[in-house]
């Protein structure tokens, strides 16, 4: 296999940094359905993902000189509760999953106007 240049890297990783903001939205808004975690638990995995592409983006930057790519500076969202779940409906999925833990439904702000670092 053809190892990638650093532009193709940092591509690779721009795209994937979309895609995981555009997935953290929309478990958020809808859930997901994973049967053995609650919804939080997968928007903070989502989360550590950003975190990580975006620090070797940075890396790379700085290695090979190349100016930031705007992706950096979008917005990383904010950790939420390991217990939340954005629909309770699923009583199935509930009950598996809550442990005797008690779920919140108390949906997480995400602004993606506002640039951050990370």
């Amino acid at each position: 296999m053809k190892k990638r240049s650093p532009e193709q890297e940092l591509n690779a990783l721009c795209r994937h940094i979309r895609q995981e903001i555009k997935q953290w939205e929309s478990i958020n808004q809808y859930g997901c359905n994973d049967p053995f975690w609650p919804d939080g638990i997968n928007m903070n995995l989502k989360r550590n993902h950003i975190l990580y592409d975006k620090r070797r983006i940075m890396e790379i930057c700085e290695k090979y000189n190349i100016a930031l790519p705007e992706e950096i500076y979008l917005p990383t969202p904010p950790e939420v509760d390991d217990y939340y779940m954005a629909s309770l409906k699923n009583k199935r999925r509930i009950q598996r999953i809550s442990n005797g833990e008690k779920l919140t439904t108390k949906r997480n702000k995400y602004d993606s106007e506002q640039l951050s670092l990370f």
